[in-house]
């Protein structure tokens, strides 16, 4: 019985690929992918293809009608060569434009626990010293996560940290990022639902060291 339906289930999966245009059927376009893609890549046009399937079958897909909807657009999961680019498996709106990618490492606690997936969006921050003299300051804001892993330690597995790859727009984003990995704690804050919310501040101090720089 479950192999028969696992059957079923497979030959209508391929039916919502074939182009059928017979009898003057109405068609409509559907987005696939043109290759295997993996989580974090960003998607365009050589990335992806459209195929003409039945109207009745595309609008029971709900995916994508035009490669256009996917511009900047990143996969948050594996997707087959040829297969529908379901809504479910990307995450729109990203930038389009050039970005410049960076590595670091993390402390689990200070990225969400590594509950993160390619292609949301996170605030980067640096805190500086420590105590009452430590500092915070925004490295960057929305940046697009690439990839997150594991860094291993060795044959024993995991060592507790992460490894981010994130998307930063400009050249000084860059620069004043890997200056902290060096020498600061990072902590990255999911920015994904923020909307155009801006802070009036880019940088913050401690209460006692605010205090001293009043009197």
């Amino acid at each position: 019985m479950v192999v028969g339906a696992l059957l079923v289930s497979t030959a209508a999966l391929a039916a919502f690929l074939i182009v059928t245009g017979a009898g003057g059927t109405p068609q409509q376009s559907i987005v696939i992918s043109r290759r295997p893609l993996v989580a974090g890549e960003r998607l365009d046009n050589t990335t992806l293809a459209t195929k003409t399937v039945e109207r009745k079958t595309a609008n029971s897909l709900h995916g994508f009608t035009s490669v256009d909807e996917l511009a900047g657009a990143v996969a948050l999961a594996p997707i087959g060569e040829g297969e529908l680019v379901q809504r479910s498996a990307v995450l729109t709106g990203g930038p389009a434009g050039p970005t410049r990618e960076f590595s670091f490492p993390i402390d689990r606690d200070r990225a969400l626990n590594g509950d993160l997936r390619p292609g949301e969006r996170v605030d980067v921050l640096a805190t500086y010293g420590s105590g009452s003299d430590a500092m915070t300051t925004v490295l960057a804001r929305d940046a697009s996560v690439i990839r997150i892993a594991d860094q291993k330690s060795g044959a024993l597995g995991s060592s507790g940290k992460l490894i981010i790859t994130l998307a930063l727009a400009s050249a000084d984003q860059l620069l004043d990022a890997a200056h902290a990995a060096q020498v600061a704690s990072i902590t990255v804050v999911r920015s994904t639902l923020a909307g155009n919310t801006i802070g009036t501040r880019s940088s913050t101090t401690g209460p006692l060291a605010r205090s001293s720089a009043g009197r």
